[in-house]
């Protein structure tokens, strides 16, 4: 990744880029050539993210690869690759949140991406990044927008390590939310060569400015890397808080409204 050339493009793409406050409440890029992908394209995402995702797929070394995990129907995929052609894009999704998500993706990329540029795999994003299907390349930049449950965002983060390149960047999405922030924080804690270098929270979710937040990270690879182990300390805690209990509590509350929604509409 060249990273200077990133930040770069950023700035031209957002002046206040060095002023996180301000560059949290940004509508929009400079360069709005963009903005038609998300009316074209259902997605959950803001014209600033795909932007942000483009910039970095444009500083990609030679030999590397944009990876995505999380696609949803693909706008962040067309964002990425716009004016992109050459890169070569590998993503995953398994659709376990969105049901017939999957065949309009296909059709997004079929409409919008260059022919044969993305590799698209219905995979869980474990199993995804234990095949590495763009070996020998290394991952410039890789994008996680897959399950933000604790377990998820710490696997989505640790298991993609080994496949970064030894300069990469790492965005994240969805980093408003506790449990992906802190899973996020334990990996940065015990890699000290995975930097925080942007952060960037919204006050709502559906944000028009950066949805539900975004994290990245830069990780310049140290000879020391391959000794660290994953999980590590905290882990098993963090899990069980914000996992075990937190997240059932949040599905059984769902569940419960759903339940009295069913009985009303049958009971009227």
């Amino acid at each position: 990744m060249h990273f200077d050339a990133f930040l770069e493009r950023c700035r031209a793409q957002w002046p206040e880029f060095d002023d996180a406050g301000r560059l949290a409440r940004s509508r929009h890029p400079a360069d709005r050539s963009l903005s038609h992908i998300l009316s074209e394209i259902p997605g959950m995402a803001t014209e600033n993210k795909l932007r942000l995702l483009n910039c970095a797929v444009a500083s990609l070394d030679q030999g590397e690869v944009y990876v995505e995990v999380g696609c949803y129907k693909g706008a962040s995929l067309v964002g990425a690759s716009a004016s992109n052609p050459h890169a070569r894009i590998f993503a995953c999704d398994n659709f376990s949140q969105f049901d017939g998500a999957a065949d309009a993706l296909r059709r997004t990329l079929d409409a919008h991406t260059a022919p044969g540029q993305v590799t698209f795999h219905d995979l869980d994003f474990r199993d995804f990044l234990a095949a590495a299907p763009w070996g020998p390349a290394r991952i410039g930049a890789y994008f996680y927008d897959g399950g933000h449950s604790f377990r998820d965002q710490y696997d989505g983060v640790a298991l993609a390590l080994p496949q970064l390149a030894d300069d990469a960047l790492v965005i994240i999405d969805d980093t408003n939310k506790r449990a992906a922030r802190s899973a996020n924080h334990l990996v940065a804690r015990a890699l000290p060569s995975f930097e925080l270098v942007l952060d960037l929270r919204t006050p709502r979710n559906h944000s028009p400015t950066w949805w539900n937040g975004v994290q990245v990270f830069r990780y310049r690879r140290r000879p020391g890397d391959h000794a660290i182990g994953f999980p590590g300390s905290g882990f098993a805690i963090r899990k069980f808080i914000y996992d075990d209990i937190l997240l059932e509590l949040k599905h059984r509350r769902r569940a419960l409204r759903k339940s009295i929604k069913h009985r009303l509409r049958t009971t009227h």
